[in-house]
This record gives structure tokens, sequence and C-alpha cells, in this order.
């Protein structure tokens, strides 16, 4: 491969390494330890498709850190058990330098800003969360409006401690209605650089050709390797409790704490899951595919959350997971899938009782 960029570039080489290199992000799909179907396969490949669109964002429209943007993530672009009542948003930063947030708070239900090193282009070097400020933590002015300081040196007022392998700043903004909540307005800017007005670089662009690949290579590893260790924490078609440390390498927000687990379903069977909620702030149940997508919620209830959900009078409740309806308030849609993974949140409580988890058959439940 030639060294210098702008040969890369004029011979369109770039492109041929960049092809080259994705081909790799295929041997994900023939994995045999995650126990793929054709229709598994299938959803795979689209799925690498959606990587590396989250890919292309991440890199080659990447302007870079002087002159950062918070920008959301790309259309239908899954990963690692996404809460389909989040709403994600997140800019690129350097951590050698200083930036400035400024929002209005509107009305979303949870609200947090963490600064983390989550590049999946270098997996072996993510090193999880770093600073994390929450809405409870965050000082607002009488319109709901506010500003943070994000650094490695410490602030007085709204402050988010990054760490000297920061390299984003991720926005977690949870919606317990869609339709009566607003999410917060956001803007940020690096205060110590007067770096130039960003335009396209050529000599960068076979780096961010590179990255994106390197992105979509690396996140499909990554969370495939996460979703065959769930087999050694707890059997099918129940749950585990991952500890907090792995909770926070995986970059998890410390309000949140989630059971995991894998399932599978016959035709004819139904999950049961039971539990009595803590005193939270909110808490959800969501499935995922075998490459932990969330499940497509635009179309089918694949998911609830504390204030959608059907109590019983002593405040606990009982979820039905299923290929069809049964007919019960709770009822949570396989979407065309015949395994997955599963979680169910608690956020912001000190207590995380287990989910009680059973097999029963279908027609057993119907209304």
């Amino acid at each position: 491969m030639p060294d210098d960029p702008a040969t890369q570039v004029d011979s369109a080489e770039a492109w041929t390494e960049f092809c080259d290199l994705l081909k790799q992000a295929g041997q994900v799909i023939l994995r045999d330890d995650l126990e793929t179907s054709t229709f598994d396969r299938a959803e795979g490949l689209r799925y690498l498709t959606r990587l590396l669109r989250a890919g292309f964002v991440s890199f080659a429209e990447n302007v870079g850190p002087e002159n950062p943007v918070f920008r959301t993530m790309p259309e239908l672009v899954k990963m690692g058990l996404d809460n389909p009542d989040n709403f994600y948003v997140s800019a690129t930063v350097n951590a050698r330098r200083t930036y400035r947030i400024r929002g209005t708070r509107g009305t979303i239900h949870y609200l947090s800003f963490a600064a983390q090193n989550q590049n999946f282009a270098a997996k072996d070097r993510i090193t999880g969360g770093a600073g994390h400020l929450e809405d409870k933590e965050l000082a607002l002015e009488s319109d709901g409006s506010f500003e943070i300081i994000a650094s490695q040196k410490e602030h007085p007022g709204n402050w988010l401690r990054m760490n000297p392998d920061t390299a984003q700043i991720l926005v977690r903004q949870t919606f317990l209605d869609r339709a009566r909540e607003t999410p917060v307005t956001l803007e940020i800017e690096c205060l110590d650089t007067d770096a130039d007005v960003p335009r396209l670089d050529p000599a960068r662009v076979p780096g961010q050709l590179m990255g994106s690949a390197m992105y979509a290579i690396g996140c499909a590893q990554w969370f495939a390797d996460w979703v065959v260790a769930f087999r050694d924490k707890a059997p099918l078609n129940d749950f585990h409790f991952p500890d907090p440390e792995q909770h926070r390498h995986v970059g998890g927000d410390p309000n949140v704490r989630m059971w995991l687990g894998m399932w599978k379903l016959a035709p004819h069977e139904a999950l049961v899951i039971e539990a009595t909620p803590p005193k939270c702030d909110y808490w959800n149940f969501q499935l995922g595919n075998i490459w932990a997508e969330s499940l497509d919620y635009r179309f089918e209830r694949v998911h609830i959350n504390s204030g959608q959900a059907r109590y019983r009078d002593d405040g606990s409740f009982e979820l039905v997971v299923a290929h069809e309806d049964p007919g019960h308030p709770n009822f949570i849609s396989t979407a065309g899938h015949d395994h997955g993974v599963m979680a169910l949140r608690w956020v912001r409580t000190d207590a995380h009782p287990q989910p009680r988890v059973r097999l029963a058959k279908l027609d057993e439940l119907r209304a």
C-alpha cells in the first residue's frame, strides 16, 4: 500500500484498501459460537451496513475535535442493546482541550452526560467511561438553560470530568412518553483552539476511510464477544447481573443497572417474566436480536417501560414474551425472531431485584 496519502487519493488506492479491509467485517457473520440461522445471518449483513453508516459519520464526516458538533446516531443504527426509549447524541473531543456545552433542559424524563473512550475502530484500547453528570446534579437557570465545562482540570459549577483517553461525550436522553416529552437542545464548542474553518483535507481521507471500516469490524466483533459471554453467566431464558466494573467498561451509565440474558422460544412457547420494581426513577424491558440490536420498535411492541406497563394490585408486573399475542396487557413481540438477547433496566435505585422467569405454553396464557 502506498504510504503517501496524496498518492493513495490520486490513484483511488485508498478506496481499494478500504474495500479490502471491510471484507473482514463479514467474518463475524460466520461465527459458529452464535448459533446463527439464515435469518440471523441476513439480519447480520444488514447490521454491518448500519455499523458502516455509523463509521462513516464518526470518521469520514468528522471535522475533528477542535470543531465539535453533537450528532445523532444515523437512523436505524443499533448496537449493544440500545435502549428503545433513548435518544442518543455524541460529540468527538480531544482530552487535552476544554469544552463548553450549552443547552436547555426540555422535558425529557432522564438526561445524562458521559465522557467516554468508545472508539470501536480500536476496540482493544476501549477503557469505558470517565466522568458522568446527570440531570439531578445539573444546575439550571430559571428558564431551564445550563452550561457545562468538560475538561480534565476541575471547574466550578457544572463540570464533566474527562480522562486522558476520553474521545467522545455521549448524551443519553430517556423518554417515558415520546409523544409528550421534548429532548434537550445542545451545542458544544472548544474553548482553547484557534482552529481554522474545517475544510476537506485530502491527506486525512485515507485514514478516515480505514477508520470507518475498522469501526464496523471492531464494533461487530466487540458485541458478538459480549453476547457469547452471556452463556457462561446464566442459563438460557434467564438473567445475569453484570458487575459494576464490567458495566463501566462497556460504557454503561452508572445510574442504569441491567439484568441481561439470552432467550429462545419455540412457536408454541412463551416467556413469562415477573418482578416487583424497586423504588426507581424508571425501568424498562426489551428484546434484542443475536447481534444485540434492539428489535424494530417502530412497528411492534418489543419493549415496555414503567410508564406503559400494567401492574398487579401489589405493585408487581408480569410480562409475556411470545411470537403472537395471547391477549396479555404486557405482551412483548418477538418480531419474527426465535432467539436473541434481553435486558431489564433499573434506573436510579439502590435495589436491583432479580426478575423471575419461566417458560409456559402459549395456549395456557390466552385470555
